[in-house]
């Protein structure tokens, strides 16, 4: 009999707990969700702050608006998800998965200090306008990331690699890019509307000329701009072509003093 009872035991914490397909404003702060199955699951306003979600299991799930907030995500998958106004701030995220996932508007402050390369690479490989405000990147391998009208002020990047990166709108005013490697970057764009309005879930933004990634107030000596991109066109068709050192620096509202053009 005790043997039969350690099995069940065992058998109802692999399984984890049950969770609703689909909730609104409903609250698992400081929850033990180990495990727990989240597979396509339609979230909105959501509060999971503090809660342990060590190896839960997000694919394919919708999330709006839901806090994260201190969370442990350790191990999360986030496979094929759809987040939106997600906060992740403070969280635990060694090991997690987002391949395939669509992150637009995530914050995540508080999360990137602590963070692997292969981590922050995994969660920015597409995160549209996502608050990345005094991230702590400073010698990382970022190189590929997608992070198009991101706010990345007051970021300590010094000597980070962001070679052929996607930073189109990004905003990196006040930043330390001492040494940063951007060659071959996406920093400017033509058609801001279509790239950064409602359809891609960043601000509204409308403008006739060439805007690029914002360096204003920013340290960019040593910088390597080098073989930066100006692109336009829709998502699919995007075409994207050398930029030369006057657009840039008209587009990114800095004199680019110190860094090493095209």
């Amino acid at each position: 009999m005790k043997c039969a009872l350690v099995a069940l035991s065992l058998t109802l914490i692999a399984a984890g707990p049950s969770m609703p397909a689909n909730c609104i404003g409903c609250s698992f702060a400081g929850r033990d969700l180990r495990g727990a199955d989240l597979s396509g699951v339609k979230y909105v306003g959501v509060d999971f702050a503090g809660a342990d979600l060590h190896d839960a299991g997000f694919r394919g799930a919708e999330l709006a608006g839901a806090d994260f907030k201190g969370a442990d995500l350790r191990g999360a998958d986030f496979t094929k998800a759809r987040l939106a106004g997600v906060n992740f701030r403070h969280v635990r995220i060694d090991g997690a998965r987002f391949a395939d996932a669509k992150l637009v508007g995530i914050d995540w402050r508080g999360t990137l200090d602590r963070a692997t390369d292969a981590d922050v690479r995994a969660i920015l490989h597409d995160c549209a306008a996502c608050e990345l405000q005094g991230a702590v990147i400073e010698g990382r391998d970022l190189s590929g990331i997608a992070i198009a009208g991101s706010d990345l002020q007051d970021a300590r990047a010094r000597r980070v690699r962001l070679v052929s990166a996607d930073l189109e709108g990004v905003d990196f005013g006040g930043a330390d890019l001492r040494g940063a490697d951007l060659r071959g970057a996406k920093l400017c764009s033509d058609d801001v509307q279509a790239r950064f309005g409602v359809e891609s879930g960043g601000p509204v933004r409308y403008a006739a000329d060439v805007v690029c990634a914002d360096f204003r107030g920013a340290d960019l000596h040593g910088a390597d701009l080098r073989s930066a991109l100006v692109c336009k066109g829709d998502t699919e068709l995007r075409r994207c072509q050398p930029v030369d050192a006057a657009t840039l620096r008209y587009g990114s509202n800095s004199k680019l003093d110190g860094a090493i053009l095209p």
